[in-house]
């Protein structure tokens, strides 16, 4: 009589291989979104922005995204969003591109719905004061 041994993954290894699917992709997206940006600075901007975004700090801002990507300030992001000279139309043609191929089908419609967001404090923006 033969032993059978059962394959199966490890939490472990599932979470790391989860992390490496995930750095894989971001880095395609990176690729793809960096050709509208002239200089390397902003280039590597726009990979910190990424990360921010797909980060779990709770507040997405320049202070949070600027510790993640180890900066001391958010200032280089900053100057991304504000002054740098990119193509704008470039960077959304390219996301429309990508987003089109995910989708899988040519008249496939993607909904975002934001509604279920939850605004705290009295200053939040969307939150009526008193």
């Amino acid at each position: 009589m033969q032993a059978v041994q059962e394959w199966s993954i490890s939490p472990g290894a599932l979470a790391l291989e989860t992390v490496r699917a995930w750095t894989w992709w971001l880095t395609d997206v990176e690729r793809r979104l960096m050709p509208p940006f002239a200089r390397r600075e902003a280039r590597r901007h726009v990979g910190a922005s990424l990360r921010g975004l797909r980060s779990p700090v709770e507040r997405k801002n320049g202070w949070p995204w600027a510790a993640v990507s180890g900066a001391a300030t958010p200032d280089g992001l900053q100057h991304l969003l504000g002054r740098a000279q990119w193509a704008a139309e470039a960077v959304r043609d390219e996301r429309r591109r990508y987003g089109l191929a995910r989708l899988g089908e040519p008249q496939a419609v993607r909904v975002r719905d934001e509604t279920g967001v939850l605004k705290k404090g009295q200053s939040s923006v969307g939150v009526a004061r008193p």
